[in-house]
């Protein structure tokens, strides 16, 4: 065996050993024995199988919350797993006892920086709060009224293609390639100050797209691999893991090695390119409002490194594109299969344009059927099913909804020791019929248009959007929520204004990956095809 071969298996072995004397130990030292849940079929696994499956939803929405809000799971070698949809809990390790206590679990934290570097959801603490700081300035609502020109442009080019694609008649088109397309432009020119693409039908999508795409469908599959992850980065140096990586025996790995690595060079050439165009023009005398994004506000702030602010660009475009990407492609879904809501849409999109082409922030963001029909969906369809946090030390999580223990007695808190594993379910938290009432499980816009009812106010869910869980809550929600809403607003005002969307012939499979993704019937590649028709004015 060559040496650096034995080294690596060496290493691997150790690592592995590390690791399951680790889950050994957490296992005999249970605190959620008393909690109930399903039984589980594999010592082995758990419900590790159950909680990643891509068709896993009726396990998340329907089997787990049936135990009650406070659910004991097991994860790989029996340890304890806590599945938390309780308001008050959630409002806990969420808020209260953020950073103190609870964190992302250190294996999420040290994947994410392979992924992306030293960025907002790499890091912890003091320098994730420092990074928090100068990113809010890019996605403030303030913002979203000055970047509202670039929101109109791109989806008007957007508009332009599509219509010339179904100009000769109705044809079947791939919608998730296309609001990709979009999403990717948007958050390039409003979030970095770049352009990826045109958007013209004679454009292929960009490469840095195909590769980013390809990152949640590659990944998912590894969540074995998972915990040996904080230890496998602490072995030899950067190019020998690197190598370790390219002689992974899973081929997801060589795979995801090479998409890295591709997308940090891309981001790298990007940021040296945008500061060396900022710096030429403030010489130059330019006025300095040719753009407030990201580059723009670290650098005139001076709080973030260059390999940061590579790593918040990476950060940025996937996060910024790839989400709200599948969010709209679920709302034109939603709208091809509810075509009664879709003409009503439009009748409000197109009286709206009678005043002005483009109308601005709070115009789009005051029509009352887009924000029903934009909310209800999010809520429904959250594109992120489940998030997980991890406690440093012992914690108790009180809950304002007790439940019944295997023994039979009420439960009103729950003893978490550190390290446990804490899944935040929040899909099923946006569906609890306790909050939102009897047709929670029911796509019904309506809703929006009344007072909500009381107890969606009196849970006091920690969710920064509309009292939901869909762009989490606390010291590590979604930072860029308000750009997606508007992003999302703009692509349907712009769209549905002049194309009509209904089902093709190939059904549409939705898969609960790290994020729901759209998935043709029979094929496990991300694609969404609709019948799309243009409409007469």
């Amino acid at each position: 065996m060559a040496p650096i071969v034995h080294i690596a298996v060496t290493s691997l072995t150790i690592v592995i050993l590390k690791t399951l004397v680790e889950l050994l130990c957490v296992r005999m030292r249970s605190s959620l024995e008393d909690l109930p849940g399903p039984p589980s079929s594999s010592w082995l696994r758990g419900h590790i199988d159950q909680l990643f499956d891509p068709q896993g939803w009726d396990f998340h929405l329907k089997t787990v919350v049936s135990y009650g809000t406070a659910v004991r799971l097991r994860g790989f070698l029996g340890e304890d797993v806590l599945y938390l949809t309780d308001p008050r809990g959630l409002r806990t390790i969420l808020t209260r006892e953020h950073g103190d206590i609870y964190d992302e679990p250190p294996m999420i934290i040290e994947r994410n920086k392979l992924l992306w570097g030293p960025g907002l959801l790499s890091s912890t603490g003091l320098a994730h709060k420092r990074q928090r700081r100068v990113i809010n300035a890019v996605f403030s609502v303030q913002r979203m009224r000055t970047v509202m020109p670039i929101f109109w442009d791109v989806t008007r080019r957007l508009e332009d293609t599509l219509v010339k694609l179904v100009h000769s008649g109705p044809d079947d088109l791939d919608i998730l390639v296309w609001m990709s397309r979009v999403s990717l432009e948007l958050i390039g020119q409003a979030g970095i100050g770049v352009s990826f693409d045109s958007l013209a039908e004679s454009s292929p999508p960009t490469g840095y797209m195909a590769a980013a795409k390809q990152l949640i469908p590659l990944s998912f599959p590894l969540q074995g691999f998972m915990r040996l992850i904080p230890f496998m980065v602490k072995i030899g140096s950067p190019k020998f893991r690197g190598f370790l990586a390219g002689v992974a025996p899973h081929a997801n790995i060589r795979k995801l090695k090479e998409i890295i690595y591709l997308l940090y060079n891309t981001n790298r050439s990007i940021y040296q390119n945008r500061v060396r165009s900022i710096t030429q023009a403030e010489q130059a005398g330019a006025e300095k409002n040719t753009g407030n994004d990201i580059n723009r506000s670290a650098i005139n702030m001076d709080k973030l490194s260059d390999d940061e602010l590579i790593s918040q660009m990476g950060t940025l475009i996937f996060a910024g594109h790839d989400t709200t990407s599948v969010a709209i492609s679920r709302i034109l879904h939603v709208l091809a299969l509810n075509p009664e809501w879709q003409d009503r849409l439009r009748l409000e999109l197109m009286d709206a344009r009678v005043e002005r082409r483009d109308i601005s922030y709070d115009d789009l963001m005051a029509l009352p059927y887009l924000d029903a029909i934009c909310k209800e969906t999010l809520r429904l369809y959250a594109p992120v099913t489940q998030l997980h946090r991890v406690p440093r030390k012992d914690s108790v999580v009180p809950l304002s909804r007790p439940v019944v223990g295997r023994d039979g007695e009420l439960l009103d808190r729950v003893y978490v020791r550190a390290g446990t594993m804490v899944v935040v379910g929040a899909a099923a938290v946006n569906r609890d019929p306790a909050i939102w009432g009897p047709d929670a499980n029911q796509w019904v816009p309506e809703r929006w248009l009344a007072p909500l009812p009381e107890t969606v106010a009196e849970a006091y869910l920690p969710g920064v959007y509309s009292h939901m869980m869909t762009f989490m809550g606390g010291g590590r929600s979604c930072i860029g929520f308000k750009f997606a809403e508007t992003e999302i607003k703009a692509v349907l005002y712009v769209l549905l204004s002049r194309l009509k969307f209904e089902p093709s012939q190939t059904p549409v499979a939705w898969k609960m990956y790290n994020f729901a993704t759209p998935t043709a019937e029979g094929n496990n590649t991300p694609s969404m095809p609709l019948r799309v028709t243009l409409v007469n004015l």
